[in-house]
């Protein structure tokens, strides 16, 4: 085989090498814009739901936050994920 047949057949291979990876960027473009219309779907539908009812608090409220100091004895403050809380 001459160099320019060799050469020909290299770039032949990395073109399918280029052309499968790009597949499989696209792949992963598509499944994260899913994702994304996921969740600003979710989010609209929380959205009206807290329109159309604000007395309930959204899922991410004080009570899923992770406590980081339980001080906070006599009035002092109290921290946390969600920031100060007053006894």
């Amino acid at each position: 085989m001459s160099d320019i047949e060799q050469v020909q057949e290299q770039m032949k291979a990395d073109m399918k090498a280029m052309k499968e990876h790009m597949t499989m960027m696209m792949e992963a473009i598509m499944s994260t814009r899913k994702m994304m219309e996921v969740n600003i779907a979710a989010t609209v539908a929380v959205g009206i739901a807290t329109e159309k009812d604000p007395t309930h608090p959204p899922s991410f409220n004080q009570e899923s936050c992770l406590v980081s100091d339980v001080g906070g004895q006599g009035g002092k403050a109290m921290t946390n994920a969600c920031g100060p809380h007053y006894d």
